[in-house]
């Protein structure tokens, strides 16, 4: 049994994060105007989109696509191209769109870092004077992960977000990276790496679409005043 899950075990995460996709989105399916099954299949699409992004991003980077490259950055980058199409031709409210399936996102990212813990991939550098132990990079990040989905979860279930939970991410897990990947093993000695500018430009764009979310709110305020 213990071979069958180490042999199987990122598929075993995505299953997972696939089952937890299609939950959350059957519980919410109402605010969607979809049936059961359309959650099923978008719960797979979702799971299989985001495997597709993480290693089309790798390959971007110069990875080769043999031996399990991913970058996490695919789906942060490409993930909200699927959303907006989705909901442009689905004809439905971009901002629930998005908000709703940002949380399912963020949980499936978190299930590919468990299974960089598991592969030993993706380590901390050396803490100096403590070898063999590393900063535990991978255990900081999913931490991330649970306190956001942890503050934004309650906030999209009661349906008190207007589309700022994608911009909220992008910029928080910018932040978030750009200080881990000081302390991440990389194949440049320089402190500075490639995710560094990855980093930057997520915390660029996910401030930039957050502060107009929020111009666009105030405007509509005003109007309505």
């Amino acid at each position: 049994m213990s071979n069958f899950i180490e042999s199987n075990r990122l598929y075993l995460l995505l299953g997972l994060a696939g089952a937890v996709t299609f939950l959350w989105l059957f519980l919410l399916r109402r605010r969607l105007r979809m049936k059961w099954y359309a959650a099923l299949i978008l719960s797979v699409a979702s799971v299989v989109y985001g495997v597709f992004s993480v290693k089309a991003f790798a390959v971007l980077e110069g990875k080769p696509l043999t031996g399990g490259a991913m970058s996490l950055f695919g789906v942060v980058f490409l993930m909200p191209i699927a959303l907006w199409l989705g909901a442009k031709i689905s004809k439905r409210k971009t901002t629930e769109v998005f908000d709703i399936f940002t949380p399912c996102m963020i949980f499936a990212v978190a299930c590919a870092r468990v299974n960089c813990i598991f592969a030993g991939c993706c380590t901390g550098v050396i803490i100096p004077g403590h070898a063999p132990w590393r900063f535990p990079t991978r255990e900081a990040e999913l931490v991330f992960y649970a306190i956001f989905l942890a503050i934004i979860v309650p906030r999209v279930w009661k349906g008190k977000t207007r589309g700022e939970v994608y911009p909220l991410y992008m910029f928080t897990y910018g932040v978030v990276r750009a200080v881990l990947e000081c302390f991440r093993t990389a194949e440049t000695n320089s402190i500075l790496h490639r995710s560094h500018i990855w980093a930057a430009i997520s915390v660029i764009v996910g401030l930039c679409f957050y502060i107009e979310i929020r111009r666009r709110r105030e405007k509509k305020r005003g109007a309505q005043a």
